[in-house]
């Protein structure tokens, strides 16, 4: 077994949740000095942590006051320093970070499983940061982690509970820290998954982890998560972080075999079927009873990016976008970056974002190479 990764506390972080952490890090970097802080001799102060006034936590953000445009800027904004700072492993790389992130964003998109949770917190911390500081707070609650000597690996955080902290971070280390200070991580949260490790690798799953005896089940208390068993470990998600925030499960009396997460609300009723048409770059499906809707062509930037048929898996209501064939390779050329997911490419100017130029950076140890802006 790949020895475990200790992680520590930073500040008051070690107990909070990830709302928490995403709203500290604005105090950490913008605070605004009190006249005590100028001159403590002013009349009234009268002790050192006086001398600094901490400016109101933002209210979350409602991200469906803005335009697809708008939406769009946003979520490149976010991946872009995503990626540069805790490197493109797994999720961060920016093609997938850009259909994720779009998805939590563009509210006209994707209408009926708007972001919610965990997921929403991280992603409302995300398009705020400017600093590589401000990323880490994002996606490390806890603090960062310290690799062990001269192994590679990746693990799971050690969180306060399994709900919180970094218990849902990807660790990645290097070289014991000669290539990373510490170890960079991925948020499963983002992805509305935690993070589970067989012993000698970590990866973003569902909440029963390696441990999955059961094909599907809807589970928890209220029954949010979705387990979706495939060799013995769990794809599934977990509904709390969007739309109606609720598994379903689907009527095997009637010789339906198969789970999804509900919709935003109910706009009426169809016939349950896991599987989508499309018209015009948008799927149209019904896995669960209420009828549902996703503009591919929006998401992924092509009018070809709808593929008619079977939901794979069945409670993944994004599984018909995706360009067919493929029409992507991920590149650098400067400070312009082009990045792929499903087929699709996604381009981003580095310089435009204030991060350093484009380079293929080698990640998941190895596993593959994917275009990253420099930090800053």
């Amino acid at each position: 077994m790949r020895p475990a990764i200790v992680a520590f506390a930073v500040g008051t972080a070690a107990s909070a949740g990830v709302l928490a952490a995403c709203f500290d890090l604005f105090h950490s970097t913008s605070d605004v000095l009190s006249a005590c802080a100028f001159d403590a001799g002013t009349p009234g102060c009268f002790a050192p942590e006086a001398a600094v006034v901490t400016p109101p936590n933002p209210s979350p953000t409602d991200f469906c006051a803005w335009t697809p445009d708008q939406a769009r800027a946003h979520a490149r904004h976010a991946c872009a320093w995503l990626g540069a700072c805790e490197t493109p492993m797994g999720g961060n790389a920016f093609g997938a970070c850009m259909v994720q992130a779009l998805l939590a964003y563009d509210c006209r998109a994707n209408p009926n499983h708007r972001v919610k949770g965990k997921a929403r917190a991280i992603w409302d911390c995300l398009w705020r940061a400017n600093h590589c500081s401000d990323v880490e707070s994002c996606i490390l609650p806890e603090g960062p982690a310290l690799c062990e000597p001269s192994t590679s690996y990746t693990a799971c955080g050690v969180g306060s509970d399994a709900m919180a902290g970094n218990a849902d971070v990807r660790f990645a280390c290097a070289d014991g820290g000669v290539l990373h200070p510490g170890a960079y991580g991925e948020n499963c949260a983002l992805w509305s998954r935690t993070c589970v490790s067989n012993g000698a690798e970590a990866f973003c799953g569902g909440r029963a982890g390696t441990a999955c005896d059961e094909k599907k089940a809807c589970l928890g208390d209220p029954r949010s998560q979705l387990e979706w068993c495939v060799d013995g470990g769990d794809i599934g998600i977990d509904c709390a972080d969007n739309g109606g925030q609720f598994c379903v499960g689907l009527f095997p009396d009637a010789g339906h075999d198969w789970l999804a997460c509900a919709v935003e609300s109910d706009a009426g009723s169809c016939t349950p079927e896991p599987s989508a048409s499309c018209a015009n770059g948008v799927a149209f499906s019904c896995p669960t009873g209420a009828p549902e809707t996703i503009d591919c062509a929006s998401l992924l930037g092509a009018d070809a990016g709808c593929q008619p048929g079977a939901l794979a898996p069945p409670f993944d209501w994004t599984s018909p976008c995706a360009v067919v064939p493929p029409a992507c390779t991920e590149s650098c050329a400067g400070a312009s970056l082009t990045g792929c997911a499903r087929g699709a490419a996604f381009t981003l100017d580095c310089a435009a974002e204030n991060l350093g130029p484009c380079r293929l950076v080698p990640t998941d140890l190895g596993a593959g190479v994917h275009a990253a802006c420099a930090p800053p």
